[in-house]
């Protein structure tokens, strides 16, 4: 007579069995879809940070002859080994001047959550008076940018600035014709006119505006803002010629967008709009036929902006309808727009 096998000897024969071919089976190791992202916050330039990197006797506007000037932040969340850079750039000195300087690069790397902070001495012969930005990245990824100001020992105690005059010649003008801006300030260490951008603290600049507009002159130093406005009255023409204007440029991400408009009396054909930045062309963008009083928003593709979503420093750009120069217009002089990003 046969001997029944038992269950439990059963049993534990499956589970051996299953065991021993477990280890001979490779098991991948979870993927961590949720992986934390680093971030950047609490960005203040200082004179001083405390021994576990918070920022003391927090700043924006130093003399020439403060001994060390700080830039701190919190890093949250940093995978291991993540990089911090910090870019600082003197932007303008005391003038108005562009410099768009690079001085130093500094670079850590971090795990975690902690304080952060790079710091840099008085040159010899002092600081340097006027505006700096310092950027700030998370493995070569700009993040922030900080600005402050120097101001020369003797300028501390300066009046707020004054804008001696700010004026548009002429106020009432046809669509897509130039209109002269003029201004003078004094005691500014920044000036700014709105859609225009920075300025110098006295000059004059052209402008094609394609609709009634006021225009914001801001001078600015240690002691305040002083504004001042001026509004210029648009009419419109009538002409059997296209006339392409550049009206807006933006970026979202690392894409570059513009919008075109045919202010003329007829359609116009297509045309390619070409984009500069730092004088060099960078990128072209094919307009199909735009009608008489269109506009239409389009991207530069296959380019990559890398100039950042937002600068406080200036970048010269310039966007430029009908680059090939392909349609007869009714004013060529008006096809680029020229902005400081």
């Amino acid at each position: 007579m046969k001997k029944a096998v038992r269950p439990l000897f059963v049993l534990a024969s499956i589970v051996t069995l299953f065991l021993l071919a477990a280890g001979c089976m490779k098991v991948a190791a979870p993927t961590n879809s949720g992986a934390p992202v680093a971030t950047l916050s609490n960005v203040n330039t200082a004179t001083a940070v405390s021994s576990d990197g918070l920022p003391l006797s927090v700043a924006s506007i130093f003399l020439a002859n403060t001994p060390n000037i700080f830039v701190a932040a919190t890093v949250s969340n940093a995978p291991e080994g993540t990089a911090v850079t910090a870019q600082w750039v003197m932007v303008k000195d005391s003038t108005g001047k562009l410099l768009n300087q690079i001085l130093f690069n500094d670079s850590d790397t971090v795990t975690g959550t902690r304080n952060i902070s790079f710091s840099h001495a008085s040159p010899a012969g002092g600081w340097q008076a006027g505006q700096y930005a310092i950027s700030l990245q998370l493995n070569g990824k700009e993040v922030t940018t900080t600005q402050f100001t120097v101001q020369s020992v003797q300028a501390a105690n300066v009046p707020a600035p004054t804008i001696s005059y700010f004026k548009a010649t002429p106020d009432t003008q046809d669509t897509g014709q130039p209109v002269t801006l003029s201004w003078s300030t004094t005691d500014a260490t920044s000036v700014d006119i709105s859609g225009v951008g920075n300025v110098a603290s006295q000059g004059t600049t052209i402008i094609i505006p394609i609709n009634s507009v006021e225009y914001t002159l801001k001078a600015t130093n240690a002691m305040g803002t002083t504004t001042a406005k001026v509004y210029v009255y648009i009419t419109s023409y009538i002409s059997d010629k296209p006339d392409l204007v550049i009206t807006d440029f933006h970026v979202e991400g690392d894409k570059a967008f513009y919008t075109i408009k045919n202010i003329g009396g007829v359609p116009a054909k297509q045309s390619t709009t070409f984009l500069y930045v730092q004088g060099d062309n960078k990128a072209s963008s094919l307009v199909d036929i735009l009608p008489s009083g269109s506009e239409r928003t389009l991207a530069f593709p296959n380019f990559l902006w890398s100039y950042g979503t937002a600068r406080n420093y200036t970048l010269p750009v310039r966007i430029c309808a009908d680059g090939l120069k392909a349609i007869g217009e009714y004013n060529k002089d008006n096809n680029c727009m020229q902005i400081n990003w």
